[in-house]
């Protein structure tokens, strides 16, 4: 659908007669509007991680946070089944999770082998959804490793024979007889840049027309007008002599030069082209589209016959947040021209950690923050850590890297504390990609089709022995003591049952038995079950990135003692972020469902007069009439408030909640709720909460049961963080790449703050690296140092 937008033109001289008039101005936006809207009619899923630090040791654990969005609205997507792989840089695949998603957020770790060879390795995130797609949609996490007994590798190390450069014109095309840009990029074998380069556009005798400084990441621009003469650029790095030739122009096309930063507020497009293009497009009309997915405009082109030329400027604020294409498209469909920018998403959240209190050896600190209910995971690291490199913001993974073929290169340089300078340098990178992701021929022709599922949960498939009669009149009953499951399945003409969406965990038994409708009465039988949705590979497979003649010589950095951290044999657990005056274990944490809900022990602190009131006390508007309960999730502005989903142990409440008012607290165990957790449903749902009782009964029968099994593959387990022992915290192994502590599936209160306590390593300050996302999909990326002494 065209999302309605407020724009002006600015036409460089006012003429009574222009071009490109279009008599079927509306068809045309509507079979461009319909390309678009075809192709992107599928959900898409955009995924971050965020990992507790980029470099380990081979003996250390990754662990890792996950974020999830839909493309089309920007908030959490109630995405489910998530693939975790580690890869080696040859593609090698070392391990494979399938990891539980719940209200847009997932949890894990991967624990590394000792033997793991130095070098880089690659995280890689997926769902089977996915494979619907042509492009891509996975995520790519480059970790580096470091075995102690191999040294550091030297990843960064120039491979001289390599270097090329690499010339890409402002829209895809050189087009003659107009000022063009042309992007520069100067990389070896492995995507690494010198520094302090120039570049020197030479003319066909070898002379010098003008020399362009490039920047650390080795990219630059020039501005030229092409003729038949052939151009070249031509770099020097150290003895090497660097060229290549700039490609031939077009005697046909539409050049573009845009910029979302030069304008406070605007974005600027240049349209240009020749005379000659002039006279052969006229009749076929342009028109200037601006789109992310489905999201779109379309702007017909009036191009001056006098200039060639035509300046369109956008307020920002009219344009999506995140990355924008922008594409020059005829009439009849066919594209002249294309180009990225990036529209800077408006930063609502700001983070404030201080030194809360400190008892022994533990030190609380407090954050606080202007938005609420906040899903966060920190990292808590020496201030002078070596192992965060520039790749990991949640800016970039959510809003740059799934509309681009690679991720983005250094994205925190660009992103933290940005200014004009950092946009302006963070646009050469986008003018200089090879080629874009989403290509404007194949999309005409290709939408694609759902023929992979969207997975929720795990499910269960199985077959019985000695099928009764009467098949449609039986059950069968599937209870998980360790899970709080219980689920019935109906018993096909086949004699095969199946269990869906279950949300079981690793190595986990389940325990089945088979009923007789109606009285459910018990009925001896031989059940078998398997797991039918576990193995989903990805059918883009990372083929790693290791290129022939590609190896350094001597890349390999022998360290000396202090370089690294010595551990102990010992573990330490640390706990997740610890709430107010935690006295009790939550019992029911564990369980998948729960892990995004805020739990509470029903105690003397927390023990209202009525469970109503607690519920109106946690983000709930609680509705009272006589013989009828209302609770809706109180949010402001919205005339027809959702309503929760409710249940007592695992019990859910239809249509009415009158059954609350006789329940008294202190029959209560423990209560899990969040008013602004995501429900898949059609019934205007939003929030969860989840009741235990005191006098709970247990199904589980702890008789033998010979229809038991074991379900060996399901959601990994999530285990909470633990830091290894290291041998000293004042060695400079220590503060180069040791970590002080990480948190995840942390919830900010109602007021936008929490707490978190880590060990006392006797540090002045530590480096606080805070991302996360809001209910609505802000999503935030915060570097603080906080003072600890």
């Amino acid at each position: 659908m065209t999302k309605p937008r407020h724009f002006f033109l600015l036409v460089t001289s006012l003429v009574s007669s222009v071009i490109f008039s279009q008599p079927n101005e509306e068809t045309v936006k509507s079979k461009i509007g319909a390309v678009l809207e075809n192709y992107f009619t599928l959900d898409r899923e955009a995924i971050h991680i965020h990992v507790n630090k980029t470099t380990f040791l081979s003996e250390e654990t990754i662990w890792y946070q996950g974020y999830i969005v839909n493309r089309k609205t920007t908030k959490p997507f109630y995405t489910s089944n998530v693939f975790v792989l580690l890869l080696d840089e040859r593609g090698k695949q070392l391990s494979e999770k399938l990891v539980f998603a719940d209200n847009g957020v997932f949890s894990g770790h991967i624990k590394l082998e000792p033997n793991l060879d130095s070098g880089n390795y690659y995280i890689q995130v997926y769902t089977n959804w996915m494979n619907n797609f042509t492009e891509n949609e996975s995520t790519l996490v480059k970790v580096n490793i470091i075995n102690p007994d191999q040294g550091i590798r030297n990843t960064k190390k120039i491979v001289k024979e390599t270097l090329k450069i690499y010339l890409n014109p402002e829209g895809k095309n050189l087009i003659s007889g107009v000022s063009n840009t042309i992007g520069i990029q100067v990389k070896d074998c492995n995507n690494n840049t010198p520094v302090n380069l120039e570049a020197t556009i030479q003319n066909s005798k070898g002379e010098a027309l003008q020399t362009v400084k490039l920047n650390n990441f080795g990219f630059g621009k020039f501005y030229t007008i092409p003729t038949t003469e052939v151009l070249k650029v031509v770099v020097k790095y150290e003895d090497k002599i660097i060229e290549n030739n700039l490609p031939s122009a077009n005697l046909i096309g539409v050049a573009i030069e845009a910029s979302s930063f030069m304008l406070e507020n605007k974005t600027t497009i240049k349209v240009k082209t020749n005379k000659s293009s002039f006279n052969s497009l006229q009749s076929r009309g342009l028109n200037l589209v601006i789109h992310q997915d489905q999201n779109y405009i379309v702007q017909p082109l009036n191009i001056n016959p006098n200039d060639l030329e035509q300046i369109i400027v956008f307020n920002n604020t009219d344009l999506n947040p995140g990355i924008n294409t922008i594409r020059i498209i005829d009439n009849e469909l066919k594209q002249w021209s294309e180009r990225q920018i990036y529209i800077s998403p408006i930063a609502k959240n700001n983070y404030n950690v201080i030194k809360n209190n400190q008892q022994v050896d533990t030190i609380k600190l407090a954050a606080f923050s202007n938005s609420t209910n906040n899903m966060i995971s920190i990292s808590v690291l020496p201030t002078e850590t070596k192992s965060i490199d520039e790749n990991n913001s949640i800016i970039a993974g959510l809003t740059i890297n799934p509309y681009i073929k690679t991720s983005l290169l250094n994205s925190n340089y660009y992103l933290n504390d940005v200014n004009r300078l950092k946009y302006y340098e963070l646009d050469l990178a986008l003018l200089n990609q090879e080629i874009l992701k989403y290509d404007w021929e194949y999309m005409k022709l290709q939408p694609p089709t759902a023929h992979y599922s969207f997975d929720i949960g795990i499910n269960l498939k199985g077959t019985m022995a000695n099928p009764p009669k009467n098949k449609s009149f039986h059950k069968v009953k599937l209870v998980s003591s360790k899970e709080f499951i219980t689920a019935s399945a109906d018993v096909t003409e086949n004699g095969t049952f199946e269990f869906q969406n279950l949300l079981l965990t690793d190595s986990t038994y389940v325990n089945l038995s088979l009923h007789k409708l109606p009285n459910f009465e018990y009925v001896d039988a031989k059940l078998a079950i398997q797991v039918v949705n576990r193995k989903k590979p990805y059918n883009k497979v990372f083929t790693g990135l290791i290129k022939e003649n590609c190896n350094s010589e001597n890349d390999t950095i022998k360290t000396v003692n202090l370089d690294l951290p010595d551990f102990k044999e010992k573990i330490i657990q640390l706990q997740e972020v610890v709430t107010k005056n935690k006295k009790k274990q939550l019992t029911y944490n564990k369980i998948l469902s729960n892990r995004m809900l805020r739990g509470h022990k029903i105690d003397s602190t927390n023990n209202f007069s009525s469970i109503l009131n607690f519920i109106e006390a946690n983000g709930f508007k609680v509705e009272r009439t006589i013989g009828k309960i209302n609770i809706y999730t109180r949010l402001p502005a919205l005339s027809i408030l959702p309503t929760p989903i409710v249940y007592i142990d695992d019990r859910q409440l239809y249509f009415d909640y009158q059954e609350l008012e006789f329940i008294k607290m202190d029959e209560l165990d423990e209560i899990y709720i969040n008013s602004l957790a995501i429900v898949p449903s059609f019934n205007n749902n939003l929030g969860i909460i989840r009741i235990y009782t005191k006098k709970q009964q247990n199904t589980y029968s702890k008789k033998s049961n010979p229809n038991s099994f074991f379900v060996k593959d399901a959601f990994s387990k999530n285990s909470p963080f633990q830091n290894l022992d290291y041998a000293s915290a004042s060695s400079n192994g220590f503060n180069n790449f040791g970590i002080i502590s990480w948190f995840t599936r942390t919830i900010s209160d109602s007021n936008g703050n929490f707490t978190f306590d880590i060990l006392d390593y006797n540090k002045k300050n530590c480096k606080i690296i805070i991302e996360g996302m809001t209910t609505d999909g802000q999503i935030f990326h915060e570097e603080k140092v906080a003072q600890l002494k």
